[in-house]
């Protein structure tokens, strides 16, 4: 099977979208299968001139109002066939009509049936379904009709599911349906992951991804342990939040619990790393860092990025500015973008009042200012 990358998903997303070709993904738990779709038909969306809407998150009068008024948006509806039995598809039978048999459809088969209807039906785990359940999912792929209604011509419809090799009691799609869809495997973009994770994730846990990139998607043999995902990395970070240091023992256990203990001991390097830095010695001589092994210079970044976060005065920013220009490129422009990204508005306001702003513009620009 074809493999793409997560950045390569986006855009496949949006052409088989535009042409309503039937897409079904593949991939490892917690990448971002249904996660990215999210952004991307928000986007759509927007550019439609439609108000992007959960399905599952609005109440029964929103979902009155958008089966009054489908024009109005964009309803990405989540449905997770692994967790249903045929009749969720194909509705409830109607016996109160004694001439034919006829079902009651759900709430969002209404919607995505109205002319003007717009959006995703997206079919989430869908080789975990029993093969009846799963089948009923298919024929609303494949044909467009669903308890005896058409979709809208604008609906898109598809399907994502778990590989055989992660483990997930997947069940086999019948060869003939394979033929039906537009079908990819998608795996992890480390490049694409760390542009959505400057404005989302821990500087830290940014750092430690960068230095040990490995374990951005991690299964560990011992099943035992919990195995680090992008969906687990970003727990770690909610649970951290802004009042945890990373070098109390709270830290650890927090980021075990979201990413396992083996991700968690090699995080713990990386913070032993960072307890070593003398932060008064750095911002005074800045050309300390040129001497630095790389994966202190990661600590370097996470660290400055973090401190950034919690609002520095004018002449600390000025000292880290010092700094990022004696640190290598790569470093530098990590550091760079987990500022600027954490806080735009912030760091074009001070950026631009620094002595070596020219400096940094010349060498960075394309990358910090927009």
């Amino acid at each position: 099977m074809y493999t793409i990358t997560t950045g390569g998903y986006q855009n496949t997303l949006r052409r088989c979208y535009d042409k309503k070709i039937p897409l079904m993904v593949y991939g490892g738990f917690g990448i971002g299968k249904s996660v990215i779709p999210r952004q991307v038909f928000s986007k759509i969306a927007e550019s439609k001139g439609r108000k992007f809407v959960h399905w599952e998150d609005t109440t029964s009068e929103e979902k009155n109002e958008m089966i009054a008024n489908p024009e109005k948006y964009f309803v990405f509806c989540d449905q997770r066939i692994g967790q249903m039995d045929s009749t969720d598809l194909r509705g409830i039978p109607n016996m109160l009509n004694c001439d034919m048999l006829q079902t009651i459809p759900y709430a969002w088969v209404i919607y995505f049936t109205q002319e003007k209807a717009d959006g995703v039906i997206f079919f989430d785990e869908i080789n975990l379904a029993p093969p009846t359940v799963a089948g009923s999912a298919y024929q609303i792929i494949n044909d467009r009709t669903i308890s005896d209604r058409r979709l809208g011509k604008d609906v898109f419809v598809m399907g994502a599911g778990n590989r055989s090799c992660d483990n997930a009691h997947t069940f086999d799609m019948p060869s003939p349906l394979h033929d039906r869809f537009a079908e990819a495997e998608v795996k992890v973009d480390i490049e694409v992951w760390t542009e959505w994770a400057y404005k989302n994730i821990n500087p830290h846990l940014i750092a430690f991804i960068q230095w040990k990139q490995s374990r951005l998607y991690h299964v560990p043999e011992n099943r035992n342990d919990k195995p680090s995902t992008p969906r687990a990395i970003e727990r770690a970070s909610i649970l951290l939040g802004d009042d945890i240091s990373i070098v109390s023992p709270e830290a650890f256990e927090q980021v075990s619990i979201a990413c396992g203990e083996s991700f968690a001991s090699e995080f713990s390097a990386y913070v032993k790393f960072y307890s070593q830095l003398k932060w008064d010695t750095i911002y005074k001589n800045p050309e300390t860092v040129e001497k630095f092994e790389l994966d202190k210079l990661w600590a370097v970044a996470g660290g400055m990025a973090e401190q950034f976060m919690k609002k520095v005065k004018d002449e600390r920013f000025q000292e880290m500015m010092n700094v990022t220009t004696k640190m290598l490129p790569d470093f530098a422009l990590v550091t760079l973008k987990m500022m600027k990204d954490g806080d735009s508005k912030m760091f074009k306001k001070q950026i631009k009042s620094c002595k070596n702003f020219q400096d940094i513009v010349q060498k960075h620009a394309r990358f910090i200012i927009d």
